[in-house]
């Protein structure tokens, strides 16, 4: 498709008449302003169906004749088509020259159907003949050959099917169920919703470190229901038993249990046909954990796939463990000897939000104290800062992340955040990059811990053991401790990729095979603006983007047809470093999400009320006073804890109050153009509407922006193709004198 924008001479006559009465009263160079805007709109709206502009300029006439008229008309006209046998219309803006073939290519794209049996039906008196290819569109039109001018959703011969039911998978199938599509099937090892990370990972006492509002599973305005509204009412940061009741009474109220098989692993996958054909799907062979037996085959069409987060634990022995004398393990399932930790001096091997979450742990069971031993120091995120990049409309600036860091920093003698390993800024921190393997850990309680003495983080690493001592490779020992969690991260299982019988990811995509997209927590950070610390957009916004791709798969072939598939990043298995194929990490999954969306602008159109979003239900879930409230509560709770332990300590004051939140609203609104309030937005405001992608003949969201439309018609000025390979009589229409002189027929 080659659409042309050019720049609209001021001369050229853009409407006819009078005009209104607000035209007539505008200046001569308002009016010639608003005539501009609104052929660019026009053109916009042509472009985004894939209706081609033709500029008068194109038309050539040598300097020693005299023109004979211009052959084509490029004066903007209002059409309007009205399917046949029903009431169902829309208008839109064509050019008088526009041809029928034209339009009939554009609606078929917009519609994502075949063009054979769309006719364009134009009455003429008492009569009503069908329209040739090659003709000018009529003004009014009826159209046979559609049923809507919304396009259809694919109906799959088989169900879509889901791979796993916790965060991910259950999200996939409330956002299939809400719909109205329920043809799918959802498979889980588990005998319930949860997933691995929060059935068998989580310890009894994990708690969600981040706000409920950021992690709840109807995340999303199109989730939002009279059972599931804005998540007052919840636990702020609630438990384990807690997340697993939230993700149950999710999957109760959207009824999606129906549809989910547990007790189920698919243990293989064929894939049955060619994969460049449209009717291939997938055989599965799923087994059952709980009877055992022969696997039931199950046919799909599509097929999510929700590893979950990285199932197996990094495995180190370290020389003496066999010396130590004490108990070793790895802080996850409840490996944990609760009982044991009274009284007792614990290290934590590791640095992540894992072993962070450990210590608290310790010390919430009595510990005496908690080492946490680690190469490197990662940044730690405080409650407000995390919640105040969960309320924001748009991304945060690192800058102002940092800057929240500081007055918790400079309590708790952490030392300046600008200052650590992962920062990379410039000199005079305005701008900033963090870049670390592991996501941020957050809470209060480290740093309420350091200060008390309950944690000391050690930076160096572990050379051997002996009898309840640790001796470190910088010369240390840390002696008396009795308890050993090694929180040295986590790997993926290769069984993953043995599954989909590949080598590579290509984007999200399995093995290069759209149909079968996968999401993981992809590992570490990189990012210079901070839009969340949780996982509930990110995940809401991949499914939203690929369940589109699969209920109008025409749309993917067209993506195809422009190199999608090329433009992908590869992620390879790599056996040497224990890493499959299906593990990522924030970059390359950030990079695979821009390049489909650029390509693919309607999937950006689904996302267009997240900010308003956010900032609505952040402040419905966690009002700011609310929130600080709860902050200082838990703040105290810790330290009442810890004096009832033996430490003797004067009061520390929480390091953030009402005012320095209000000075973060106006920093953030100077440095984003977006305002905040302290106080959220203002109550009286409209229901929030759930976008859709642009209707055919639409405005697309982007040219509200006027710098988009002159880069728009700048990009595309140049592009004569179609018309030069469309239009009758070309000769002499694209000739122009090259930079050489010489004379170079564009369209013969």
């Amino acid at each position: 498709m080659a659409t042309a924008i050019m720049e609209q001479p001021q001369n050229q006559q853009i409407s006819k008449g009078r005009g209104s009465a607000r035209q007539r009263s505008l200046s001569p160079t308002m009016q010639l302003y608003e005539n501009r805007k609104e052929a660019l709109e026009s053109m916009a709206r042509m472009a985004n169906m894939g209706l081609h502009v033709f500029h008068p300029d194109w038309q050539y006439v040598p300097s020693d004749k005299m023109p004979n008229g211009r052959q084509y008309s490029t004066s903007f006209k209002t059409m309007r088509m009205k399917i046949f046998g029903s009431d169902e219309e829309i208008s839109l803006p064509v050019q008088t020259c526009t041809k029928v073939h034209d339009v009939k290519e554009a609606l078929s794209r917009a519609l994502m159907v075949g063009t054979e049996g769309i006719d364009f039906l134009e009455k003429r008196g008492c009569s009503t003949r069908k329209q040739t290819l090659n003709e000018e569109i009529a003004s009014t039109v009826t159209v046979k050959g559609i049923k809507s001018f919304k396009p259809e959703r694919q109906e799959w011969p088989h169900p879509t099917g889901i791979i796993g039911c916790g965060y991910n998978g259950l999200k996939t199938a409330m956002m299939y169920a809400k719909s109205g599509n329920h043809n799918y099937i959802a498979f889980d090892r588990n005998d319930k919703v949860g997933g691995y990370c929060w059935i068998t990972a989580a310890n009894k006492s994990s708690k969600l470190q981040t706000e409920f509002g950021s992690f709840h599973i109807w995340w999303g305005q199109e989730l939002v229901t009279d059972a599931c509204k804005y998540p007052a009412g919840w636990e702020i940061w609630p438990k384990k038993a807690e997340v697993l009741k939230h993700f149950h009474y999710a999957a109760e109220a959207f009824g999606v249990l129906p549809n989910m098989q547990f007790y189920s692993n698919v243990a293989k996958l064929d894939v049955v046909g060619d994969r460049d054909r449209h009717d291939y799907y997938y055989k599965l062979a799923v087994t059952d954990e709980k009877n055992g037996g022969e696997p039931r085959e199950v046919n799909v069409s599509v097929l999510y796939n929700y590893p979950g987060c990285m199932t197996r634990n990094r495995i180190i022995d370290y020389p003496g463990e066999d010396l130590f004398g004490g108990l070793i393990g790895y802080g996850m399932n409840d490996d944990c000897p609760y009982e044991e930790l009274p009284g007792k001096n614990v290290a934590i091997l590791g640095n992540g939000a894992f072993a962070v979450e450990n210590a608290r742990t310790s010390v919430e069971h009595a510990a005496n104290k908690v080492y946490l031993l680690t190469r490197r120091k990662n940044l730690a995120s405080p409650r407000v800062p995390c919640w105040f990049v969960h309320q924001g409309p748009v991304p945060t600036p690192g800058k102002l992340v940092l800057d929240m860091f500081k007055p918790m920093y400079d309590l708790a003698g952490f030392g300046d955040p600008w200052d650590y390993w992962s920062v990379h800024a410039n000199n005079e921190r305005t701008k900033v990059n963090i870049i670390q393997n592991s996501r941020f850990g957050i809470g209060d309680v480290t740093f309420i811990m350091v200060m008390y003495g309950k944690l000391e983080y050690v930076e160096d690493t572990l050379k051997r053991l002996t009898h309840q001592t640790l001796h470190l490779d910088g010369g240390r020992k840390i002696e008396d401790v009795y308890i050993i969690l090694k929180s040295l991260g986590l790997l993926g299982d290769f069984a993953v990729d043995r599954l989909h019988k590949m080598k590579q990811m290509v984007g999200q995509f399995c093995d290069g095979d759209w149909r079968r997209p996968l999401l993981i927590d992809a590992i570490g950070m990189n990012a210079a603006n901070f839009t969340t610390f949780s996982t509930g957009i990110g995940s809401t916004g991949f499914v939203r983007n690929m369940k589109y791709l699969q209920d109008h798969p025409k749309q993917f072939y067209r993506l195809q047809e422009m190199g999608l598939m090329k433009q992908l990043p590869t992620n390879k298995a790599d056996e040497k470093l224990d890493k499959p194929a299906y593990v990522f990490d924030v970059k390359y999954a950030m990079s695979a999400g821009i390049i489909l969306e650029s390509l693919c602008p309607k999937l950006s159109e689904l996302s267009m009320s997240d900010p308003e979003y956010k900032y609505r239900m952040y402040h419905t879930a966690h009002p700011t006073k609310q929130y600080l409230e709860a902050c200082i509560a838990d703040w105290d709770h810790y330290q009442k804890m810890f004096k009832e332990q033996g430490c003797d300590r004067e009061y520390v004051p929480y390091p953030y109050t009402m005012e320095m939140i209000e000075g973060y609203c106006e920093e953030y609104s100077r440095l984003t153009g977006v305002k905040v309030e302290v106080s959220g937005p203002a109550k009286d405001l409209p229901e929030l509407k759930v976008p859709v992608p642009g209707g055919v003949g639409d405005l697309p969201a982007w040219a509200s922006d006027e710098n988009n439309l002159e880069n728009l018609d700048k990009n595309l000025a140049k592009d004569k193709s179609w018309w030069a390979t469309n239009c009758n009589n070309t000769q002499d229409l694209f000739c122009k004198l090259s930079e050489d002189n010489e004379l170079m027929a564009l369209a013969m």
